[in-house]
C-alpha cells in the first residue's frame, strides 16, 4: 500500500510539468554517453539509448532497425535475454526521464534519438514494470509527457535499464 501512495504522490509531482515555465533544451548534458549506454548522472541508472529492437550505429550516433511493439510479458522476456542486468524500468525509473524540451518530444532527444520509431500512431509510448492494477502496467507517452496505464497484452516500445 505504501508504494502505491509514493507512486501516486510521485506522479501527482510530474504530471504538471508545462506549469514548471521554460523548456529544457536537449543536449545530452545529464548523461554520460558512451555508444548504445546513456548512465544518468543524478540517478545512476544506465539506459539503452535506442528502443528494444534497433541498434545504435557509433558512426551516424543514431538508432536504426525496427522498434520491437512488445507485451509486458515479452517486453521482460526480451529484457532478460538482453543480459547483464538489462531490465524494464519501473514507472519511477521511467520517470526520471521525462523533461519538458524544447522539442517534440518530452525526453531529451539527444541521449535517445530515435523516439519519433516508436511512434505506432498513438504516441511514442514505453512500459514499466510497475502494475498499476490486476492486469494493467504503467507506461509513458514521452510525445506530450503523459503517463497511463494499459492491459498487459498491449504492444507498446521499451527502453531497457540497469
Amino acid at each position: 500500500m505504501r508504494s502505491k501512495v509514493l507512486l501516486a504522490a510521485f506522479f501527482a509531482a510530474i504530471l504538471p510539468f508545462s506549469a514548471h515555465g521554460a523548456c529544457v533544451k536537449s543536449n545530452g548534458a545529464g548523461f554520460d554517453l558512451r555508444g548504445d549506454e546513456a548512465t544518468d548522472k543524478t540517478s545512476g541508472l544506465t539506459w539503452k539509448r535506442c528502443a528494444a529492437g534497433m541498434t545504435w550505429s557509433q558512426e551516424t550516433r543514431q538508432c536504426s532497425g525496427e522498434v520491437l511493439g512488445l507485451s509486458v510479458k515479452d517486453a521482460l522476456d526480451y529484457a532478460k535475454k538482453q543480459g547483464k542486468g538489462w531490465r524494464v524500468p519501473t514507472a519511477m525509473e521511467l520517470g526520471t526521464l521525462l523533461s519538458e524540451t524544447c522539442g517534440d518530444f518530452w525526453i531529451d532527444t539527444t541521449v535517445f534519438p530515435a523516439m519519433s520509431a516508436s511512434d505506432f500512431g498513438e504516441g511514442a509510448t514505453f512500459w514499466t514494470s510497475t502494475e498499476a492494477i490486476p492486469d494493467a502496467y504503467y507506461f509513458f507517452d514521452f510525445t506530450n509527457g503523459f503517463v497511463d496505464m494499459h492491459s498487459q497484452g498491449f504492444r507498446l516500445s521499451v527502453l531497457l535499464v540497469k
